[in-house]
């Protein structure tokens, strides 16, 4: 009886260094996902790295659509064509979930599965499982917020091909602590990526806001300037109605005429902006000042009045 206990502890000590290990294999890899740049990155990479740290062969990432379970990617060990090959089959025959399959069992109750002689079990979806050969796998929802958007399936085709038992209770827990932790990475990254767009909005706007104040304060600037001497309203009517022979520097304000000079030497607009430490979109606003004041119908004409002032 000693004997017996003592093996029995044996066994479960290797179990759990077992789990310890794979475990560990896990968070590295979805440290290696979160680092991606966007979440179809990650849904694309998740099946091989499910793969290595779980110690399964093939592993498909299902996502739920209309009701129907839909192939995103597909990882098989050492054969990235046969991966290709069942992607495609997948996609052209997504498993619906309102037949009685096991995979509407783990979308009612949000707990991973591991399916034994799924040959012959009589809740697997047979339009996939007989095309895959596949005898034994685990599956786990994907649920971020407590949504289930997606299952991972997975199983050790190459290790232990046509084997009815090829899979066991230490794979599913593993698959499911893959998933869970995918589901959070998705939830992560989707943040980031909605906030990315709203702080390129935010950007645009200040661009735009910045571009309407310059024109703004710029007016009013013209309007104030003129000759330190003389009739008051002659120079409010030099500033606002110059002619041709006030030049360039009773027409333009002074950040008009480094514009102008920056347009003489073909700069594009994100130069100018680069070259003055302004917005594009002011330098913009500034360029089209000019040519109205100018009286130019482009650059080149604008160009040619200053090079001609210049002498």
């Amino acid at each position: 009886m000693a004997d017996d206990e003592l093996q029995a502890a044996l066994a479960r000590e290797a179990n759990l260094r077992e789990r310890l290990r794979v475990f560990g294999h896990i968070r590295e890899a979805l440290g290696r996902l979160r680092g991606l740049g966007s979440v179809e990155a990650m849904i694309e990479r998740a099946p091989e790295e499910t793969a290595l740290a779980c110690d399964v062969d093939r592993v498909a990432v299902y996502g739920v659509s209309d009701g129907l379970l839909v192939a995103e990617s597909f990882f098989v060990r050492g054969d990235a064509e046969a991966a290709k090959t069942l992607l495609a089959f997948s996609r052209r025959h997504p498993a619906p979930l309102n037949e009685q399959i096991l995979e509407r069992e783990m979308l009612r109750r949000r707990r991973p599965m591991v399916v034994l002689d799924a040959q012959q079990h009589p809740q697997t979806f047979k339009a996939l499982v007989r095309p895959y050969d596949t005898h034994a796998y685990v599956a786990a929802p994907i649920m971020p917020e407590g949504r289930v958007i997606g299952f991972l399936h997975a199983d050790k085709g190459v290790q232990r091909p046509g084997d009815p038992n090829g899979v066991d209770e230490l794979d599913r827990d593993a698959v499911w602590a893959f998933a869970e932790g995918f589901g959070y990475a998705i939830e992560r990254m989707r943040l980031l990526e909605r906030l990315r767009g709203q702080a390129q909005d935010v950007r645009r706007l200040i661009g735009q806001t910045e571009a309407l104040l310059g024109d703004h304060l710029e007016a009013q600037v013209e309007l104030a300037t003129g000759p330190s001497s003389g009739d008051p309203l002659a120079h409010t009517a030099a500033a606002l109605f110059p002619g041709p022979e006030a030049g360039i520097e009773g027409q333009l304000t002074p950040r008009e005429q480094e514009v102008l000079a920056l347009v003489a030497e073909g700069a594009t607009n994100g130069q100018i902006a680069a070259r003055l430490v302004i917005t594009e979109d002011t330098a913009k606003s500034h360029v089209k000042r000019i040519l109205r004041k100018l009286g130019a119908g482009n650059r080149v004409e604008a160009a040619a009045i200053y090079l001609r002032a210049r002498g």
